[in-house]
């Protein structure tokens, strides 16, 4: 496959976007432009033909349905995704998302770009590759991963709720996982784990010293911690604190077991 041609648009050097950068420019041609003037310019100059047109979002209405439309017009056979900020987040339901656009947050970049860019290489079916009108729905199955339930080690499941370990107990035993249940209500020692998974919120109040303790306490575990729509400093302060990885909620189970695995594998 002939190297992927990605037009990146927007101011990608803050904090909350340069992995999402990094892995592009690891897995295709990647030409920058900050605004959507200029990428239109590299475009309608014949300068470039972009399978990918990338555009980071730092908060609503930056780029206008009118730039990323002409964009689409210019270049109606590359796809746009649309790399949103934390403040992003309220858009769909106050707002109004960019059309025939997939979004993916800066959080969930590295699980899903990664898959995409995967099935991309070997030329399967990629979610990324969907027409325009593809629905959310449609984008969704194609993405999901089949399971392969292979035996693969314990799991704390570390959370107060008892629906949330059923929920993540379950997707993890569908997997080829076990699991062990840890309230923090009722602390108990545990051996012989994997990982762990820190069901958390914002690390406001108690999370984070529980973080900080349970990291301490397993030192040698990775800790993968789901919280609510992280932003950058919450994401930071939960990697310092001792996770290995963060997920946001709601989540995509892909997302969880691709972050899993790969913190297993630096095990």
């Amino acid at each position: 496959m002939s190297q992927i041609q990605i037009l990146l648009v927007g101011n990608t050097n803050r904090n909350e976007f340069r992995r999402a950068r990094a892995i592009l420019d690891s897995v295709g041609r990647v030409t920058y432009t900050t605004d959507a003037e200029s990428a239109a310019e590299a475009i309608n100059c014949g300068r470039l033909v972009p399978d990918l047109i990338v555009i980071a979002q730092s908060y609503p209405f930056q780029f206008s349905h009118q730039s990323v439309d002409r964009l689409q017009r210019l270049a109606p056979l590359s796809r746009t995704i649309g790399l949103m900020g934390s403040w992003c987040e309220g858009e769909v339901r106050t707002g109004r998302p960019w059309p025939g656009a997939v979004r993916v947050y800066w959080h969930q970049w590295p699980p899903r770009c990664s898959r995409e860019f995967v099935r991309m290489a070997r030329g399967e079916c990629s979610a990324w590759s969907l027409p325009p009108t593809a629905t959310d729905e449609e984008r969704l199955l194609t993405a999901a991963d089949e399971p392969s339930p292979a035996l693969r080690g314990l799991i704390t499941v570390y959370t107060r709720s008892y629906e949330m370990e059923d929920w993540l107990s379950a997707a993890c035993r569908s997997r080829g996982y076990s699991t062990v249940w840890l309230r923090p209500q009722r602390p108990a020692k545990v051996e012989g784990a994997a990982a762990v998974i820190f069901n958390g919120t914002d690390l406001r109040g108690d999370e984070l010293d529980e973080l900080k303790r349970l990291s301490s306490t397993l030192a040698q575990t990775p800790i993968v911690a789901l919280l609510d729509f992280p932003r950058i400093g919450t994401f930071s302060l939960a990697l310092a604190a001792g996770a290995a990885a963060v997920v946001s909620k709601p989540s995509n189970l892909d997302d969880l077991f691709w972050e899993l695995d790969r913190v297993l594998e630096n095990v």
